[in-house]
């Protein structure tokens, strides 16, 4: 299975791929918005963990621009 989905991914253009990050980044930003207007009690809870583990994803991730290529 992984090895099909690198298959896969490796197929993808540039364009493919910058498209796919926005889309995600959009829709989160809009399911978000939705959460907040319509259910206000129960997303404020939920977006302080969120927060937190994503910056903690993205500190991890971005540990690989740090590394020297070898």
């Amino acid at each position: 299975m992984l090895e099909s989905n690198r298959q896969r991914v490796q197929q993808l253009t540039g364009a493919e791929i910058w498209a796919f990050i926005i889309a995600r980044v959009l829709l989160g930003f809009a399911f978000g918005v939705f959460a907040v207007t319509y259910f206000p009690r129960f997303a404020t809870p939920l977006a302080w963990p969120a927060l937190v583990i994503g910056a903690v994803l993205f500190i991890v991730a971005a540990k690989g621009f740090l590394r020297s290529g070898t």
